[in-house]
Formats: C-alpha cells, structure tokens, sequence
C-alpha cells in the first residue's frame, strides 16, 4: 500500500514538473522556473532545429549559399526584433495585471499588443523587391558577387509574407507563457518545426527550389501553427486572441506602455544583428570561407544558448507576475534559480561542443578548412558563457520589472562597442586562428556592465516597494 502510494506521489509530482504549469505566487521560485523552463528550453531547441534543419540542406547547396544565409542572418534578426519589442512589452504589462488580479485588462493588452504586431510586420515589405534586397545586402557586404545577391533575395524575400503569421503566433505563445503556461508554446513550436523539418528536403531538393525552398517550408509551417495556437486559445485560455478583428481605436490604448517596455528589448536584438553584420562584414575581408565559418560556429554554439535562452524565456513572467505582487525577495530567489539552471545545463553543453566540434559540425558537411576554422571559433567562445549566461538571465529580470533599458544598454555595448572593437582589433593584429576570441572577451565586458545595472535596479526596487514613511536605512 505504501509502495503504491510512494509511485503515485511520484507520478504526481514528475507530471507536475514536467507540464509546463506554474503556480507563479505559490510554487517555490526554483519550482516554479524549472517547470516553465523545461517546455521553454524545448522551444529554443526545437526553434534552433528549425535554423539548424535549415543551415543543415542549405550548406549541402555549396559554399555560396552557406554565405548568403550568414549575410541574411543579421537582417532577419532587425526584423525579427520589431516583433519582439511587442511580445516583451506585451508579457511584462501581462505578467503584472495578473499578479494584481485584474484578468480584464490582461485581456485587453493581448488584443492591443496583437494589433501593434500586424503594424510591425509591414516594416519588411521593401525586401520583397529584388533592388531593395540587391542594395541592402551589398552593403553589408554580399556586393561582390551577384550570384551571392540572388541567393540573399531568394531566401529572404519570403520573410514579409510569413511575418503575420509569426507575428500572431508569437502573441499567442506569450499570452499563454503570461498565465504561467509554457508547454502549449511548446508543443506548437514542435508542431511547426517537426512540419519545417519534412517540408524542407521536400521544397529544396525534389521540387528544385533551392535556398528559396528553406523559407518557403518554414512559411507553411507558421501557418499550421497559428491554426494549431488558434485552437488552443479558445480551448483552455482565459484569454481569447482571434486572428482577424475589427479594427478600433482603443486598441491603440496599450501601444505606449508596450513600446515603452519592448522597444528598449527589440532595440538589443538589431543590436546583436548590428553586431552579427559588422563582424560579418570585417571578416569577409578574409574571404567567404570564413564568414560561412562563423555561422556554422553560431549555429553549433545555439544548441547551448538554447538552454539559457529558454530559462530567460520561462523567468520574465516569473519576474512580472511578483513585481505585480510587490514581492522583492521572490524575484531575488527567482533570479538566484534562474542562473543555478542555466549554469548547469548551458555549462554542459558548452563542455560536450567544446570537446567535440567536428562532431556536431560533420552534418553540415564542411570542407576541411571551414570545418576547422569554425572548431576554432566554437572553442574561444565557450569560456565566455558564464558571463553569457550571466547577460541572459539579468536581461528577462531587467524585462519583467520594466527596466528593459538597461538590458538594452548592456547588449549594445557588447554586440557592437565590445564585439566589433575586439573583432577589428584582433583582425588587424592576431593571426586568423586567435581572431574568435572577440566573442569570449565581450561576454566579460558586458557582463560587468550588467551586474552594475542590476545592483542599481535591485535599489530602485526596493526603494519603489517600501512604504512612503518609510527611509531606505
């Protein structure tokens, strides 16, 4: 009877931790980051596979397109940036109505921050049109080859079309992640990228759609996500997000406190992207072996950041629902459990690609010498992600209680002052093996400046919550 018993507090107890549900005011902060981490963790991953899937058929095209999808890396981030400045604000102002109870106006920023999102997506248009693209992507360094600039425009011009239906799934995925829910996000995710993963030797190498094929398989597969995030909306989410509305103009109501919160967050995304293209482009004075080396080194190294990306992810609401609360220690405690996981699980992984590069780099099929620059560059950025690691959690606390600027602030400094610095530097006086540890060394710089930022908001905070009467002794 006892055994019985045990099996089935057992069961209970890994159930709960595993289906992606948080009580956010009651759960213990380490209970509560970990079970919204764990689907939160599988999103990136299975959105990295989605990148990895994709990089994967296209390196198998040749040198040429392994090229145009790092050149066109950067600019899908600065677009893919506006989206998130949306969704940051959206689940801060989310995350604190619920904590105050007020399920009405929660509902009413997802709606208004939805609305925002259609807005956003326009941004992209131009780069459906071939001149618009050819003129961009030269500049970023792609000029020299016009076989280069039709792959770039080939690829990228699909990203206006699919971006409503990204945008939509991105909302739905944050209201759920608002209401203390990770694992519908999840499964979504999965869905779509279980679909991309099918469709894209299918469009690339059978139909002959080439670089072009990639995009267009992940397109359909946000479409089947939207109707999948759709359904389940309605089914088991106090809050209801259609995807067609009448427009009116109190769904402008929110635009400001949303943007006041995002932008400051979407800014630090184009920032990285910044970053990305000008490291890119100081590197394509070496020739495009070594830019395509860098990517395949990025794409390798997301299957780590995946880890803390995902924590960070599953932390903002955690962070926005206690700040409702006026509840400083848990956000400490919460903070504290954040950084234990991501150290642990992102350390690993750094330590498995660190001692096996090749191993990972094999499937895209690199020629011998791309194959070992990107090892090269896998190596000196691994000893950076503590302080990586350190930027990511402290930015999802500086999201959650309002303080995205200075996240921002820590991410330009290291994506463009630190990074470019120490790449320009370091390839105008290192030998190309020793260049990539301008990654490690801006992982340091910037997380020195974010512990000074969060030192200072943790103060603001608890000045903020004591009483009026009250000096801060």
């Amino acid at each position: 009877m006892g055994v019985c018993c045990d099996k089935a507090l057992k069961r209970g107890f890994m159930g709960g931790l595993f289906d992606g549900k948080a009580d956010l005011g009651l759960d213990s902060p380490m209970k509560a980051v970990l079970k919204l981490s764990i689907p939160s963790m599988g999103l990136f991953v299975f959105n990295g596979l989605l990148h990895l899937v994709d990089t994967i058929f296209v390196s198998w095209l040749g040198e040429l397109p392994m090229a145009a999808m790092s050149f066109t890396g950067p600019v899908n981030m600065c677009i893919f940036a506006t989206l998130e400045c949306v969704v940051s604000g959206a689940i801060a102002l989310m995350g604190r109505h619920l904590g105050r109870g007020d399920i009405r106006s929660a509902r009413h920023i997802a709606l208004s921050s939805l609305a925002l999102m259609y807005v956003v997506c326009f941004v992209s248009l131009p780069l459906i049109l071939p001149y618009v693209s050819n003129l961009l992507f030269g500049m970023l360094g792609a000029g020299g080859d016009g076989t280069l600039l039709d792959l770039c425009w080939q690829y990228n011009m699909w990203v206006p079309i699919m971006l409503p239906f990204m945008g939509y799934t991105w909302v739905a995925n944050t209201t759920f992640r608002a209401q203390g829910d990770t694992m519908t996000p999840f499964k979504s995710i999965a869905m779509a990228n279980t679909l991309n993963i099918i469709l894209d030797p299918l469009f690339i190498f059978v139909f002959n759609w080439g670089i072009g094929g990639a995009a267009i398989a992940t397109w359909f597969s946000r479409i089947a996500c939207s109707y999948y995030l759709l359904h389940k909306l309605r089914k088991n989410s106090s809050i209801i997000l259609p995807v067609v509305f009448k427009p009116r103009k109190r769904l402008m109501n929110y635009w400001g406190p949303v943007l006041w919160i995002g932008i400051p967050v979407g800014l630090s995304t184009a920032s990285a992207a910044l970053g990305m293209g000008s490291v890119n482009r100081i590197l394509s004075t070496f020739g495009h072996r070594v830019v395509a080396s860098w990517m395949l080194g990025l794409r390798v190294e997301e299957l780590a950041f995946n880890f803390a990306m995902g924590i960070n992810t599953a932390f903002i609401p955690f962070v926005a629902f206690n700040y409702g609360k006026r509840d400083p220690e848990r956000m400490k405690s919460g903070l504290r459990a954040a950084l234990i996981l991501s150290l642990t699980l992102m350390g690993a992984m750094g330590i498995v690609i660190y001692a096996f590069p090749q191993f990972f780099l094999g499937i895209f099929r690199p020629t011998p010498e791309i194959g070992e620059m990107a090892a090269l560059s896998i190596r000196a950025s691994v000893p950076g992600y503590p302080f990586n690691i350190f930027m990511v959690v402290t930015s999802g606390f500086f999201v959650g209680t309002g303080y995205s600027i200075f996240g921002t602030i820590t991410q330009l400094l290291r994506s463009i002052v630190f990074r470019v610095s120490a790449a320009w530097l370091f390839a105008r006086f290192l030998p190309l093996s020793q260049i990539w540890w301008f990654q490690s060394l801006a992982f340091f710089l910037g997380s020195f400046v974010a512990l000074i930022f969060l030192l200072h908001v943790f103060r603001r905070i608890r000045r903020d919550f004591m009483p009026k009467n009250h000096a801060i002794p």
